[in-house]
């Protein structure tokens, strides 16, 4: 599709500029040229509406810049069109107030099926990112507690965007970033260190201020107590704290990684705070901001001159016990993500770090490295709501807090372990990352087609059972060079397979958008064309072998996209439902 918009597009570029030179058309420069899907096959495959944007410099109606520009098209290409023997365009009409639609010709449409049946498991892939490195830092969460609904989220998205960039050309890497040094891991240690002295009949003790109240730490206090008993009592309470810090931490981070796995998700790299504070990066970073005279001294601590890049105020980079606050390992860990050579970084934080977005940048270009080098998106909320979109309360059955291991238990008892995971990616993935995802857990709870991810499997599914079935009947697929393509005459067969022409553009797109929930969609919408086709046209007919065959090859075509697609999800394509 994209090799078609391209010739496309050149066709209209040379129709203009002919038309300026021919004095019909008053306008300094051709615009870029706009396309955009026809809502309905009746209005052509592409509709441009590059003349309504030119009727304001041209100062004429858009209808008629459209005539002008469908005259000036190259006389030859007008000809092959109007003969139909245009190896790719069939029409160009003018419609409405001047839109100019193209209709396709029937070569493209089996152009499409020969690319899919020679790729197959390729079909969607580019190399239009031509090898450069990407990483994308996604979940971090603090190992303080387990992964919650939202890391679930942020997991979803970042390893399927890892996905879509190298199935467009990009070397994409995950990266887990433990904050495993600082307050909050300090408050752990305190935090179990109270749990464990209070299972030991210690009275009066509360947790800290800060702290961590969650009954997974007193499950884990009490294996410390079953394992090793009282011993730890004859140590220092710093050296106590200490020790619990790093128990939990190790314990905690464990439990991370098991929950990611069963999610389907398998980092590259696991990257420490404490080791980039250990390897005298914070240090190199204050030196070098020193130097550019970013920094100065009031009230005791160190403040980083934020306002020189527009912020509203200035902010605290060494406190007054000298301890640097977070944004020094996190520009420190940048810098080190720049040195590793990456081109590009991208940063998926959670709705809590909206306000360290505009800073964090502020600090990666106080150190000289490139405006558009770092991305950062949030990913929203997620509500979990019934069907009338209540949120529901979990906090009863679960603590302060919904876990994924919780939700996916939930959905395991329900939909089978084989699918929890399937549909909670699903969800996760179908509304974009900036906006808040209220994840219907009723509908998510259904093991029938009303269940989107379902849907989509079932039509996978449907067409491995054609094949099964026709391996019964004696009836067996045939290479697609023997077989007679223009026996798929049936409009929706046509409405199917440009569906299919639009999937390596919209992988495309996703990746370089950033926007995964598009290939969700996509797959839905072509779920949505198939089932009718499924349910309405018969695929195997004994008695006309020839359109049989023509038919197998465009379901084998559905059941390749419907694969691929739901492979870059990370969500399975069952053969049998």
């Amino acid at each position: 599709m994209d090799t078609i918009k391209t010739e496309i597009y050149t066709i209209l570029e040379d129709a203009i500029r002919a038309a300026v030179a021919a004095g019909e058309l008053a306008i300094s420069e051709v615009p870029t040229i706009p396309f955009s899907p026809t809502k309905t096959p009746e209005h052509g495959d592409i509709a441009t509406p590059i003349a309504l944007g030119l009727a304001k410099q041209a100062r004429m109606a858009p209808r008629n810049i459209a005539e002008i520009i469908r005259k000036h098209i190259d006389a030859d290409t007008l000809e092959r069109i109007n003969s139909d023997t245009h190896p790719i365009i069939r029409d160009i009409e003018i419609a409405g107030a001047g839109f100019i639609n193209i209709h396709l010709s029937d070569n493209y449409l089996y152009d499409t099926l020969q690319t899919i049946a020679a790729m197959q498991a390729a079909y969607g892939t580019s190399d239009k990112g031509a090898g450069k490195r990407v990483q994308i830092e996604f979940v971090s969460a603090n190992p303080t507690g387990p992964l919650n609904i939202v890391s679930g989220r942020a997991a979803a998205v970042g390893d399927t965007l890892v996905n879509l960039l190298n199935a467009t050309g990009y070397a994409a890497i995950r990266e887990f970033y433990v904050n495993d040094a600082g307050g909050q891991v300090e408050r752990l240690g305190e935090s179990i260190d109270v749990r464990y002295r209070q299972l030991l009949g210690e009275e009066g003790l509360e947790i800290p201020e800060g702290g961590y109240q969650g009954e997974y730490l007193t499950e884990f206090a009490q294996t410390i107590v079953e394992t090793e008993g009282d011993s730890h009592l004859q140590l220092q309470e710093s050296e106590r704290v200490a020790l619990f810090r790093d128990k939990g931490i190790a314990h905690i981070l464990s439990q991370q990684r098991v929950s990611l796995e069963r999610f389907k998700v398998n980092f590259d790299v696991w990257a420490s705070e404490q080791a980039i504070r250990d390897s005298g990066k914070p240090e190199e970073i204050i030196q070098a901001f020193r130097e550019k005279s970013y920094l100065y001294e009031a009230e005791g601590a160190t403040w980083f001159r934020m306002s020189d890049f527009g912020d509203d105020k200035d902010c605290v980079v060494i406190r007054q016990n000298g301890e640097y606050t977070y944004f020094v390992p996190d520009a420190a860990y940048h810098r080190d993500k720049f040195d590793r050579g990456f081109s590009t970084v991208i940063d998926l934080f959670g709705p809590d770090h909206q306000g360290h977005i505009s800073r964090l940048k502020n600090f990666v270009k106080a150190l000289g490295l490139p405006d558009d080098w770092l991305e950062i998106s949030i990913i929203q909320q997620v509500n979990l709501v019934d069907a009338e979109g209540n949120r529901l309360d979990m906090s009863k059955r679960r603590g302060q807090f919904f876990t994924l291991d919780a939700l996916i238990d939930d959905l395991a008892e329900n939909v089978g372990e084989e699918f929890a995971v399937d549909v909670a990616r699903y969800f996760f993935l179908m509304r974009a990352n900036n906006t808040h995802l209220d994840f219907n857990m009723e509908l998510a709870l259904t093991h029938a087609s009303e269940n989107p991810v379902f849907y989509i499997q079932y039509a996978h599914a449907r067409c491995c059972s054609i094949f099964e079935q026709g391996t019964e009947h004696g009836i067996v697929a045939k290479p697609i060079e023997e077989v007679s393509l223009k026996r798929l005459t049936e409009p929706i067969e046509h409405e199917l397979i440009r569906k299919l022409a639009e999937f390596p553009s919209i992988v495309h797109l996703s990746a370089e958008t950033r926007e995964a929930h598009r290939v969700p969609h996509y797959l839905h919408e072509l779920s949505g064309i198939f089932h009718p086709y499924y349910n309405q046209h018969r695929v195997l007919d004994s008695e006309d072998l020839e359109k049989t065959y023509a038919r197998l090859i465009l379901v084998q075509s559905v059941q390749t996209v419907l694969k691929n697609g739901l492979t870059l999800l990370g969500i399975s394509a069952p053969e049998a439902m």
